[in-house]
């Protein structure tokens, strides 16, 4: 027998299942492999949880910045060319100590100029005073008017004048060549240098108030200044406790206190909010700097035995709540709630430790 052709190859006929039966098992096939591939686990546990006594916290956040007590802006008294700069951006420095140098020739120039002037009205003070001496020595001989004691002593006074203007100008030059030397005006640490050296500064007194050297913060302490909702504000008091974390040290918190409340609201984004001033108390506050990320959990109140589920046991219905009790017939019950912490929910009726709850 010869071998077929494909040309002689008929195709096969439809099956004699039905549209619809064929549908349904391809419905099914996916389930039955699934079945057969241990994907769907019917004998799989739902999760639950007992209902226990422990302390519970109400927390309201404050999101903001680490900022310092105190922040300077340090300016020249003179004007002049910055010489040296002794510091660096995040140096510590003490009260009084150098932090810039403005070139000082041209004013010890002026300070040696304005010595040789006082030294020479000195003299003319020296010489009119041994005139209106001999003035009156010869006033009383009768040898001389008293005009001419008169223009003794007028010139004697007048020669205590320029003394005295001379000594001015001098103390004047002195203190402006000890402004040169630009001082730390506080103990805190350096947040940023504005100027380099050869750079030509313009003193606080200018119209435009002067050219910023370094902005120093002070180091007396350090604050987390975050704003509230207003929904919250009404729980934050001054003196309560908080818990600070920032983003430069995810795995740790810093110890704070509320300090301030400020007494008007801000607007952002059709939000109100209020800022909150949190003195930061901890022993390492000094391993945060200024301008860090950072939020607080005040502490508003604390339940050191309340009855706790986890959140996740919650089921809604409208306005109402409710849980679903485990057991051979499980029951849905209505619950009130109290403190929720993000993670748990402080129950304070429909619910007896010990309990237990399913889980979502």
């Amino acid at each position: 027998m010869r071998p077929l052709r494909r040309s002689d190859r008929r195709p096969l006929r439809s099956s004699s299942v039905s549209s619809p039966v064929r549908s349904a098992i391809g419905w099914l096939l996916p389930f039955a492999w699934l079945l057969a591939c241990g994907a769907v686990d019917e004998t799989a546990e739902i999760p639950t949880a007992s209902a226990k006594m422990e302390r519970i916290e109400r927390i309201v956040v404050a999101t903001g910045t680490i900022e310092p007590e105190r922040e300077v802006e340090v300016r020249s008294r003179i004007a002049g060319i910055v010489e040296k700069i002794h510091v660096e951006d995040g140096d510590r420095v003490e009260p009084g100590q150098p932090l810039v140098e403005i070139e000082r020739e041209l004013l010890e120039a002026q300070v040696r100029e304005a010595a040789a002037a006082l030294e020479a009205v000195r003299v003319e003070l020296r010489f009119a005073k041994i005139a209106l001496e001999r003035s009156l020595e010869l006033e009383r001989s009768g040898a001389a008017s008293q005009q001419k004691r008169d223009d003794a002593r007028s010139r004697q006074q007048g020669a205590r004048a320029e003394v005295a203007r001379a000594q001015a100008r001098l103390d004047n030059l002195n203190t402006q060549l000890s402004y040169a030397t630009v001082r730390s005006p506080l103990a805190g640490r350096v947040l940023q240098i504005h100027t380099e050296e050869g750079n030509a500064v313009s003193p606080v007194t200018a119209v435009t108030g002067g050219i910023v050297l370094l902005s120093l913060a002070g180091t007396e302490a350090l604050y987390l200044e975050g704003l509230v909702d207003e929904n919250e504000i009404a729980r934050v008091a001054v003196g309560q406790r908080a818990r600070v974390q920032t983003e430069a040290f995810p795995e740790r918190s810093f110890e704070g206190s509320v300090r301030t409340i400020a007494p008007m609201g801000q607007r952002i984004q059709n939000v109100t909010y209020f800022e909150v001033k949190i003195e930061i108390v901890d022993p390492d506050a000094e391993l945060l700097l200024p301008r860090m990320s950072g939020d607080a959990d005040i502490i508003t109140e604390t339940v050191e035995s309340a009855l706790v589920i986890p959140e996740t046991a919650l089921r809604y219905r409208g306005a109402n709540l409710y849980v679903e009790i485990d057991g051979p017939a499980p029951e849905e019950r209505r619950i009130e709630i109290g403190i929720v912490d993000g993670s748990r929910v402080q129950v304070l009726s429909g619910l007896a430790e010990g309990e237990t709850v399913r889980l979502k």
